[in-house]
């Protein structure tokens, strides 16, 4: 016989070597004692967390000559009959590739003749989210009204696309993801019974490689123990799974700690040419500031927003084809946060904020001529004059009041977050930076609100205006005039800080 994979030879077959699922295979030992067996099963949680493992001990279990406990004992004609695919009363169905309403009829057509050599026909449809209207309200009708031998086991990682007339017909069992602790127990069992020497920290970082999935975390140790000669190391794990070094990581959250996006993107762009995965580059980042948060147990605001920011970026990665864009632009975003938290400071002022503000717009400028040279930036900027040319500057509390608007009367623009996108993608990081903290609103004018006067005065620039018009005009079809509001209370926030600085005899520059 062939080499058989890892994932295969170790699955679990029985309640008991089903790992972090004690919540659901408690249930299904009970049910079986007391033999009260439901007509309908659904199965749903992540990938590689014992779905479909489950279900196959489970229609042993209950077709079991000897059951034992709730459990299959797997040794007589019927356990091996089902285990070697020569019982054809256990049908498992992919709904991936047999989703039409023909498959499902074809089970109709078969549910009503009474079974060979078990006691129930079951059937396994895995993936079952897959199944299209027609063959989901085919099914609909068998569920409804199932004949006694017959049991059905739904299996799905996507619950919410399952019709509620469906699953209000099941019982709902939630697969929850493994622990790194059950992962890691289980993959140093599978190392010693496969005789492999190895080291515990191998185990422990292959465990968290998985992220929830037993499945996962054998693939992966199948592929490490390959490619090991004699013993399994951490470091021969990290090059084999081509991950990126904690270094690299740890630089890049410096920087984005350090609000410097010059060497953010320069480490980032060590990890691109080496052809490391983006997102796992993005999850490693995560976990690295998740841990920071919860040993230095300080800047706990801004540790919560970048992770938060981290976290949706991988929904990002994952649908983006342009992911060195996107991921460039998360991380310059999380680097200059700085402009718009300076504004707001009062009372004790750190110096190094201000440093770090002079420096800013500087920074971002050489960012805008590095994305250039680097071709990230869209390469068919179209040459048009916008038709947007009033700018509205209102620099006072009392000016902003004469204006007879408030921001609750206004209707927010709900395609920002495209629009920020839209302007990165030409290569403009300095308005990107400057709209990071402002709001838009469009009615019978487009309206930029900022409370931030560093922001303020990069946007009210003749080019700023230019491109927030293009961009308006061809992605939105948006040809209105621009008004950019400055809150009044920006100016006294910015008067405390400069009392505070030449109180304690700080020099600075005062930006225009």
């Amino acid at each position: 016989m062939g080499y058989i994979a890892l994932y295969r030879k170790y699955r679990p077959n029985t309640f008991e070597s089903i790992i972090g699922q004690e919540n659901v295979t408690k249930i299904l030992k009970n049910q079986i004692k007391n033999g009260k067996i439901s007509h309908a099963y659904l199965f749903s949680g992540t990938r590689g967390t014992g779905k479909t493992s489950a279900a196959k001990v489970f229609a042993r279990a209950i077709n079991c000559l000897n059951p034992k406990d709730g459990e299959p004992c797997n040794e007589c004609a019927v356990c091996k009959g089902i285990l070697d695919g020569s019982i054809t009363d256990v049908i498992e169905m992919d709904a991936a590739s047999n989703n039409s309403v023909e498959n499902i009829r074809q089970i109709r057509q078969e549910v009503v003749y009474a079974t060979v050599d078990v006691k129930y026909r079951v059937y396994i449809i895995d993936e079952v989210h897959m199944l299209t209207t027609s063959a989901f309200n085919a099914l609909l009708k068998t569920l409804e009204e199932p004949p006694e031998n017959v049991v059905f086991i739904l299996a799905t990682t996507e619950q919410h696309k399952i019709p509620v007339t469906i699953m209000s017909r099941c019982l709902k069992f939630e697969f929850n993801r493994i622990s790194e602790e059950d992962l890691y127990k289980r993959i140093k069992y599978v190392l010693d019974c496969e005789h492999v020497k190895y080291e515990d920290e191998a185990c422990r970082y292959i465990a968290t490689l998985a992220d929830g999935a037993a499945r996962d975390a054998l693939s992966i140790l199948d592929r490490c123990i390959s490619e090991t000669e004699d013993v399994l190391k951490y470091k021969d794990v990290e090059n084999i799974v081509g991950a990126i070094d904690k270094d690299v990581i740890k630089k890049v959250a410096d920087c984005i700690m350090e609000y410097n996006p010059l060497k953010a993107l320069d480490s980032i762009d060590e990890i691109i040419k080496k052809g490391k995965d983006l997102r796992q580059f993005a999850f490693e980042l995560t976990n690295e500031f998740l841990n920071r948060m919860i040993k230095e147990n300080n800047n706990l605001k801004r540790y919560s927003d970048i992770i938060d920011k981290l976290s949706s970026l991988d929904n990002e990665l994952k649908s983006t084809t342009r992911k060195e864009i996107v991921l460039k632009s998360c991380i310059v975003q999380l680097c200059n946060e700085v402009t718009s938290n300076v504004a707001t400071i009062s009372g004790n002022v750190d110096d190094v904020y201000i440093k770090k503000m002079e420096k800013l717009e500087k920074q971002v400028a050489n960012l805008q001529e590095y994305i250039k040279n680097n071709k990230v930036s869209s390469s068919s900027e179209p040459k048009v004059q916008p038709k947007i040319e009033v700018v509205t500057h209102i620099d006072s509390e009392n000016d902003v009041k004469n204006t007879n608007i408030t921001e609750q009367k206004l209707t927010e623009f709900p395609n920002t977050e495209e629009l920020k996108k839209a302007i990165i993608e030409k290569g403009k990081i300095k308005i990107y930076s400057a709209l990071a903290g402002a709001k838009v609103y469009v009615d019978d004018v487009v309206r930029i609100i900022t409370k931030n006067n560093f922001a303020y005065n990069i946007l009210k620039s003749d080019e700023s205006i230019d491109v927030i018009a293009q961009v308006l005009s061809e992605k939105y079809n948006i040809n209105k005039n621009i008004i950019l509001e400055l809150k009044g209370d920006n100016e006294e926030s910015i008067s405390k800080i400069e009392k505070v600085l030449k109180d304690n005899n700080v020099e600075y520059t005062k930006l225009d």
